[in-house]
């Protein structure tokens, strides 16, 4: 600890041996600036680390509102889940490579359309599964995909009954660079095409990445931004209101020693204006939590009723609306 605090105080003083008008700092001051220095400069390697024969677990909430204006007529739909999601570890090989199973333990489920009366559905519950969720149901407690990934997070194999999903959270693993990287540090990954159709009916095929960013480590944590962006030029308002939920925007925090996410937050705050005629709006508003769960067990997703949301609300003032009647407005 000695030699590295004399480390740090020679190049403290060689910095004020290059820079006269600081020769007044204090030694603290000059130390710090110093730490600051050499801190920026280093590199974190961020990687899975799975240990063989363990579950993994993390409770996911889900609010959501959505407002739709068409041809006068107004629908607001809002929805709330929690779910937990478990990873079981198969393997990991002398590479470090991983094969896991995902499953979803629990489920506690709620939505509203309109004036309607809400329809719920809890897992842990025994009262008969609404017609809605009963997909979601026969899923509970079911293996529903093994991955093969790298230690970088790439995913190499996977053996699944279902699709993947188009919605915006990313995917099951975050795509981590090979190599040490710094703070700041910036890097891309390509997205399968997205689909679409267009006022015509014709199919487009939209290309479009995520960018991600190392925005600080603190605590051993690495705090990491993604977001989607896309590529293909998109004009048309349609094209617009069915790729707005595949977009994806938010951070993750990835424990480094532990080699896994801990806390993952996603947002949308997505509309669009004449969509299906020049009166009609559509806007979504969420936020997706996620959360490592220490010790916790398979029934996480709580028993007791879900609460209405409490996210934005989507009709808490009036949207503007613009017709073919709607005087021009004067942009600056």
């Amino acid at each position: 600890m000695f030699r590295k605090v004399m480390i740090l105080f020679c190049l403290a003083s060689l910095i004020v041996a290059n820079n006269p008008l600081e020769a007044q700092e204090t030694a603290a001051e000059r130390i710090k600036r110093a730490t600051k220095s050499v801190a920026g400069n280093q590199k974190f390697k961020l990687e899975y680390k799975l240990n063989k024969n363990e579950t993994i677990r993390w409770t996911v909430e889900h609010v959501a509102e959505t407002k739709t204006q068409m041809a006068g007529e107004t629908e607001e739909t809002s929805m709330r889940s929690e779910t937990t999601n478990a990873w079981k570890v198969a393997s990991v090989d002398s590479l470090g490579n991983m094969t896991f199973v995902h499953s979803i333990e629990a489920v506690n489920m709620w939505h509203k359309v309109g004036e309607t009366d809400p329809v719920s559905y809890n897992s842990q519950s025994k009262k008969e599964v609404p017609e809605e969720y009963k997909a979601m149901a026969d899923n509970v407690g079911k293996p529903l995909t093994i991955f093969s990934i790298t230690p970088n997070g790439e995913i190499t194999d996977r053996k699944s009954s279902r699709g993947p999903s188009s919605f915006g959270t990313g995917e099951v693993t975050l795509p981590l660079p090979k190599a040490a990287i710094p703070v700041g540090f910036k890097w891309r990954v390509n997205l399968k095409d997205l689909q679409a159709s267009d006022e015509d009916g014709r199919t487009l095929y939209l290309k479009a990445q995520t960018a991600y960013e190392l925005l600080k480590v603190k605590a051993g944590r690495a705090y990491i931004s993604f977001a989607t962006q896309i590529l293909t030029p998109v004009e048309s308002q349609k094209v617009k209101s069915q790729i707005m939920q595949q977009k994806t925007k938010g951070i993750v925090v990835f424990d480094i020693a532990k080699g896994r996410p801990v806390h993952k937050e996603v947002e949308w705050n997505e509309k669009v204006q004449g969509f299906q005629g020049p009166d009609s709006f559509l806007q979504y508003i969420g936020k997706l939590t996620e959360k490592l769960t220490v010790g916790g067990s398979a029934s996480q997703a709580k028993s007791s009723p879900l609460a209405p949301l409490k996210t934005k609300q989507v009709a808490e003032k009036p949207v503007d609306i613009k017709t073919r009647e709607s005087k021009p407005v004067m942009r600056k």
